[in-house]
């Protein structure tokens, strides 16, 4: 691998890197909002649904994550079609 395509693949994981933080961010802002506001609230009526609680939790921070995969996707997508798919193919 020449060092032009190596630059460009440790370019594009980075970008593709900052996206997800910043999607996962996102993700948690848009969980701490939703039980904040009352939108979203795990049932809490019994033991089970107390010990349910955090996985319950996890699982809706996925989902809120997930959403914000396409923006991820795109941006990887212009991001490499801008530094060239030949010089990423150059391998």
């Amino acid at each position: 691998m020449n060092q032009e395509a190596l630059s460009a693949w440790i370019a594009l994981y980075l970008g593709v890197g900052i996206f997800a933080a910043l999607c996962a961010t996102g993700a948690v802002l848009q969980t701490a909002y939703e039980l904040r506001s009352g939108t979203w609230r795990p049932a809490l009526a019994s033991r089970l649904d107390y010990t349910l609680a955090l996985p319950r939790l996890w699982l809706r921070w996925q989902v809120n994550y997930l959403r914000g995969m396409p923006v991820i996707l795109v941006g990887a997508g212009l991001f490499a079609h801008h530094l060239g798919f030949a010089v990423l193919g150059n391998v």
